[in-house]
């Protein structure tokens, strides 16, 4: 099962997202839960990346992503960026319920 965590600051705003795991929905390269997941959360780090022109951390090592926003002024644009990628894993965790899984984390200190 891949487990995407979204971490969220005292405000309700996501501060960091993460995806561990693997979904084993098909076989590997051809797994389009995992394919979903991948685009969603990469669409997110684009939009922030190159639509909004942040930098922001993100760490692809172990071949899964990690994004770290903690030092980012959250404006409406972010968060309509990052809600919609919350948005897009909720409804696609709805479809594979035993595949995905969304864990909202801990509230951090603003």
């Amino acid at each position: 099962m891949v487990k995407v965590i979204i971490e969220r600051n005292q405000s309700g705003q996501v501060t960091e997202f993460r995806a561990e795991g693997h979904a084993e929905y098909g076989e590997y390269g051809s797994d389009i839960v995992c394919a979903a997941v991948s685009a969603i959360l990469q669409t997110a780090v684009f939009g922030l990346t190159e639509h909004l022109g942040l930098s922001v951390e993100v760490d692809t090592s172990g071949g899964w992503l990690q994004c770290n926003l903690e030092d980012i002024n959250a404006t409406k644009e972010i968060n309509a960026v990052l809600e919609t990628m919350v948005i897009g894993l909720e409804k696609t965790a709805q479809s594979y319920p035993d595949n995905l899984k969304i864990l909202e984390g801990g509230k951090k200190d603003d």
